[in-house]
């Protein structure tokens, strides 16, 4: 297998994301999952399922070698790639892209390596300390799923979802996975009361002001057992219920064992859709200003000099990163006899005054190994403020926004990748960086 085609399809799933909502087929190669536990336990019967899936139109195959559902019982990383790495070296030819379903670093990495481009981890980041480098590193995607060790129908669940997402978004973000890559799921099922899990459906909504799209695991759950008073396989009228409103609700991915008829509910959908007015743009509620930082180098491991730039900002009191870009390979600035520069944008929030934030981010730059040099002279990391909230403000060591903002492809291509609607000094960014576009061509993603 070509060691991009996996990034291809990465990059082709995420940007069909954009137009439409996607399926994604579940292939549980278990003894004990809870909807078809055993039935594609056998590898050659997994690998016939998958090419069925996606002939029915799944977008996504998710390979998963541990059961989650409600009283299953772990099983060791050993046992779960035993389960796994036939099912994925035999899927090396599958024209479709494939995610793992795991929670364990080493498993996703692995899965990595043998040509899965998104990691679906049930526990969002948060419980292998491992997860997060493993997805940056290994450049895949990821469904960020909210879940608990057990339901507390005393707690308001829409804001433990909403505080759980952003909580990984930072780990995430810290780690340097590029916020493009990012999916979320409410983990329907997954440490709810029955009516939470109702809830979560219908105001799924309440999640889009993040930004990012969101996934729904629903199919055969037993909340619609409950319901309808139905066992796992009459579950199907109730699935395509619920996906269907999931998807008025926001959803963007739909995680289904019964691929087929899915598809024909997403095409009825997509019909009507089309006659609806747009919706509003989602609001973004907190308390913090938002910022927005740039940063760059071209001295040493220049990758790694800003993935240890990223993880000590979010790292800082009263600075909470929510979002980073790719890392771009960029022609240098000013100073043209030079090393090549890796830079990157990022988004956060800041409890900070912009002068304070400042001394901060230059404290930053000294501890990561940044010497003095020559202006627009080689350098380990750089870290700019390029803008913060709608704030204008000149002194002698700050202007906002930053004065040759608009002048720079390399700031703006990777900040219109992840904030293109974003307006600064009264300048869409996207619009902004469109009209560098000799610029940007030079601007080339790392991966």
């Amino acid at each position: 297998m070509s060691i991009d085609r996996p990034f291809i399809h990465r990059d082709r799933f995420l940007a069909a994301l954009k137009q439409a909502p996607q399926l994604m087929g579940i292939l549980n190669v278990t003894p004990d999952s809870f909807s078809d536990g055993g039935r594609h336990f056998d590898p050659a019967t997994a690998v016939a399922r998958a090419h069925a899936m996606v002939a029915e139109g799944a977008a996504i195959v998710d390979v998963g070698g541990e059961s989650t559902r409600p009283g299953h019982l772990p099983v060791s990383r050993d046992e779960e790639l035993r389960r796994v790495v036939p099912v994925l070296e035999a899927l090396a030819d599958l024209d479709a892209p494939i995610s793992i379903d795991t929670a364990k670093a080493a498993v996703a990495r692995e899965a990595a390596r043998l040509g899965a481009c998104v990691v679906n981890d049930i526990w969002g980041l948060q419980r292998d300390p491992g997860m997060a480098d493993a997805v940056a590193e290994t450049g895949s995607a990821v469904v960020v799923m909210h879940n608990r060790d057990a339901a507390d129908p005393t707690i308001d669940i829409l804001d433990d979802v909403e505080r759980f997402f952003e909580r990984s978004l930072g780990l995430a973000a810290a780690a340097g996975v590029p916020f493009g890559r990012i999916l979320l799921d409410p983990g329907i099922g997954f440490g709810k009361t029955p009516e939470q899990n109702h809830s979560c459906i219908w105001n799924l909504d309440r999640f889009r002001h993040l930004g990012a799209p969101i996934l729904v695991g629903l199919s055969r759950k037993s909340f619609l057992g409950r319901i309808l008073g139905v066992e796992v396989d009459r579950r199907l009228p109730g699935t395509l219920a619920a996906d269907t409103i999931a998807l008025i609700r926001g959803a963007s991915v739909l995680r289904v064992h019964d691929v087929a008829e899915n598809r024909a509910a997403l095409d009825v959908f997509a019909a009507l859709k089309r006659a609806a007015a747009p919706l509003p743009a989602p609001e973004r509620r907190h308390g913090k200003a938002r910022v927005v930082l740039a940063l760059g180098g071209n001295v040493g491991d220049k990758a790694l000099s800003l993935r240890r730039a990223f993880r000590a900002l979010a790292g800082e009191p009263g600075i909470e990163l929510t979002a980073v870009s790719r890392l771009y390979r960029t022609p240098p600035w000013g100073k043209t006899d030079q090393d090549w520069f890796v830079n990157a944008c990022a988004l956060g929030r800041t409890s900070l005054a912009p002068e304070a934030l400042l001394e901060r981010m230059k404290a930053l730059e000294i501890e990561l190994g940044r010497k003095p040099t020559e202006r627009w002279g080689p350098r380990v990391i750089d870290i700019d403020l390029i803008a913060y909230d709608n704030v204008a403000l000149k002194t002698e060591r700050l202007t906002l926004p930053h004065p040759e903002l608009f002048n720079r492809a390399f700031v703006l291509v990777p900040l219109a990748e992840i904030a293109p609607d974003l307006v600064i000094g009264g300048v869409r960014v996207g619009e902004a960086a469109a009209r560098l576009a000799a610029d940007a061509a030079e601007v080339l993603p790392l991966d």
